[in-house]
């Protein structure tokens, strides 16, 4: 087997490997959103009782005189 048969063989293969272990790491990067997106959603929804609590006190903060 001569060499210029061999190097394709190699580089076909080398580039095969390169996007195996991209997609790998476009898995996971896609996990990770998906879990940051999760949390963040978590997070909102946990932040809206303190939204309405600050609206309720600016309401009442307003209505006070002022002189």
């Amino acid at each position: 087997m001569d060499l210029t048969w061999l190097a394709p063989i190699i580089v076909v293969m080398a580039g095969i490997l390169g996007t195996l272990a991209l997609a790998r790491l476009l898995g996971l990067a896609t996990a990770e959103l998906t879990a940051a997106q999760r949390r963040l959603g978590q997070l909102e929804r946990a932040l809206i009782p303190v939204r309405v609590q600050t609206r309720r006190t600016r309401g009442s903060v307003d209505s006070f005189t002022r002189r």
